[in-house]
């Protein structure tokens, strides 16, 4: 508009990805909405009736919506409107949709937002190849540590090749992602999202298992599981945020109910094959016994530990035996 000053209001057509179609400015009031063609905004939506709703002043310059002739009514806010019904609308604007057509209703008086900073207006190569290298620094330590020795050259591909090959498909396949919502083939900050969090879970994976049994702490063996989760919960709700910004809460929301779903049935896995909700310690590959920041265990502590042990194979087996007995007679019915 060459006169802004003479703008009343702005109406936005949003696409399906909450981005702004197209924009319309209101000069006067009233201001009719439908698919006939004498409405000041016309919407080519067969859901819209040819006169479906109308925005105008009332005595006390509040800014009312009345709808019209319409079977579908208009949704305000979220709230349905039904034919012949109106509403005052609020000083700083409304989002309103008509059909499948979706709008939102900017007024003079809007309160704005403050101005959101781009996280990532930079890719920072530096940064990214620097991450990159203490990612296969820590996996190279981590694959030298596990394998036997002497172990074949192809045991070092998976580690050569598969990770690579499995970040690039990973960040692509988010970068298509992208290109669908935000028309931008975003391949660079994808990969800017995944390298960080990808390099804590392995150091986490890495080290925390080997702390545990430094300092005989069963439990932080036990937590290297349940934070692998959540940094990879974490890695995934950074990527749909960055993918659809104006959605933070309902990605927030969905990524805590998958992370939660996929807990509860681990853990009850986990009960169902061992009668316990934590894994039993256990390490392919020791520590060195220079790295042992605890004392050592007398032998007869361990015989302690493991003399609850018979009494809880005697119930397995006890159970076991039930099970097939009641097998057993439903077939002998």
């Amino acid at each position: 508009m060459d006169r802004p000053e003479d703008r009343l209001a702005l109406i936005e057509l949003l696409e399906r990805d909450g981005r702004t179609g197209r924009a319309v400015d209101v000069h006067r009031w009233p201001l009719t909405l439908g698919r006939a063609l004498d409405n000041t905004l016309v919407l080519d939506d067969l859901h819209v009736a040819a006169a479906h709703a109308t925005l105008a002043p009332d005595e006390e310059g509040r800014l009312v919506l009345t709808v019209g002739h319409s079977d579908n009514g208009v949704l305000v806010d979220g709230k349905r409107l039904a034919a012949g019904q109106q509403q005052v609308l609020p000083a700083g604007g409304a989002l309103l949709q008509l059909g499948t057509a979706r709008l939102r209703l900017r007024l003079r008086g809007e309160p704005l937002a403050p101005e959101r900073r781009l996280i990532f207006t930079e890719h920072k190569p530096a940064t990214m190849a620097l991450q990159a290298a203490l990612l296969l620094v820590v996996m190279t330590v981590r694959q030298w540590v596990t394998l036997d020795p002497g172990a074949d050259f192809t045991a070092w591909l998976p580690l050569l090749f598969g990770l690579p090959l499995a970040v690039i498909g990973w960040c692509g396949a988010w970068a298509l992602v992208s290109k669908l919502f935000q028309h931008r083939f975003d391949f660079w900050g994808h990969l800017r999202l995944v390298l960080p969090w990808v390099l804590a879970v392995e150091l986490v994976e890495a080290f925390l298992p080997q702390l545990g049994a430094s300092l005989s702490w069963p439990l932080l063996w036990q937590l290297s599981a349940p934070v692998t989760v959540v940094l990879l919960a974490l890695l995934l709700r950074a990527q749909l945020a960055h993918v659809l910004p104006q959605h933070g809460r309902i990605v927030t929301g969905a990524v805590a109910a998958v992370a939660l779903a996929f807990g509860g049935v681990s853990l009850a896995t986990l009960n169902r094959n061992t009668d316990r909700f934590t894994r039993a310690p256990y390490m392919s590959t020791l520590p060195l016994p220079a790295l042992r920041l605890s004392g050592a265990v007398p032998p007869q502590a361990l015989v302690e530990s493991m003399a609850p042990l018979r009494e809880q194979l005697a119930q397995r087996v006890r159970k076991a035996r039930d099970i097939e007995a009641e097998e057993s007679a439903d077939a002998d019915n």
